[in-house]
């Protein structure tokens, strides 16, 4: 199945998989080579950006950033060995101790996987690193929330910014490494940048008007979903109750990476719930 591929600027392209949650991967070309920011989960459709890539960047990919060790950003990082693999060091350390073994497990499902091999970058940061290549500066920034591994790229020369999981239509929090005051925080962050496009981690692309709403609408969801379990909490509510406040009064559409914001919304409120609960019963036993 053919891939999604959108110029976003001059020198610049985002790829969109058509078979896993729309996922995005992106290729910021200089006069002296290529950027390629996270690959697509499936060779297939890795393929694609390999022979786009081969067209209109003939000095070949020198860099491949990973902006997160989840699988559908990172296993089509061994098709491309001649290009140094960069991510936090956070990243290295996950795929080291859950990537191999995830792997494993896909592969008894997905026959295509028995291709990938986990690549584990050479190139590792704290805080951040920039890359200057030819006539292009890409900034490497850590900006954890979703996981403590995730990392933004901000393409100066194009005022483009890869987003990672940090910005999709609906944020995740539902997992066991989120963070959510530093997801917030992360996301503040994101102002200081001169921004005229943002490529989320899934889905649609937010342009020059959208880039501010969009940054501003995931930290009031995050907060509003917070309010709410709090007050529910308090007035003694039930997890069905809890569950009747689906996305859309939230003000946002369920439409998205084919209606899977909703799954993730409930999977929020549902971590949040048991969240407070655990809290609770902390504080009886310590009563």
């Amino acid at each position: 199945m053919a891939i999604t591929r959108t110029r976003v600027a001059d020198d610049t392209w985002v790829f969109t998989s058509a078979l896993y949650a729309e996922v995005n991967a992106g290729l910021i070309v200089s006069s002296n080579g290529g950027i390629l920011v996270d690959t697509l989960p499936f060779p297939s459709e890795t393929k694609q950006i390999i022979d786009f890539a081969a067209q209109v960047c003939p000095a070949g990919i020198r860099y491949l950033i990973n902006t997160i060790s989840h699988a559908d950003h990172v296993y089509g990082s061994c098709f491309f060995p001649e290009a140094e693999l960069v991510a936090h060091e956070t990243a290295r350390d996950l795929l080291i101790h859950y990537g191999r073994k995830a792997l494993e497990d896909a592969r008894e499902y997905t026959v295509e996987l028995l291709k990938v091999e986990i690549r584990l970058p050479k190139i590792v940061f704290n805080e951040g690193a920039i890359i200057r290549l030819g006539d292009k500066t890409v900034h490497i920034m850590h900006a954890p929330g979703p996981g403590p591994d995730v990392c933004v790229v901000h393409v100066r020369e194009e005022k483009v910014l890869f987003a990672s999981d940090l910005i999709m239509p609906v944020p995740v929090i539902a997992t066991p490494f989120a963070n959510i005051e530093k997801y917030k925080q992360s996301l503040h962050n994101l102002h200081e940048f001169n921004l005229e496009t943002i490529v989320q981690g899934h889905g649609d692309i937010l342009l020059r008007g959208e880039v501010t709403p969009g940054i501003e609408e995931s930290i009031q969801y995050l907060n509003d979903i917070e309010a709410l379990v709090d007050r529910l909490m308090t007035e003694g509510a039930t997890k069905a109750e809890l569950l009747s406040n689906d996305i859309e009064k939230f003000g946002r559409n369920r439409i998205p990476l084919g209606g899977l914001v909703q799954n993730f919304h409930q999977a929020n409120l549902l971590f949040l719930w048991e969240k407070a609960k655990a809290a609770q019963r902390k504080i009886r036993q310590v009563a």
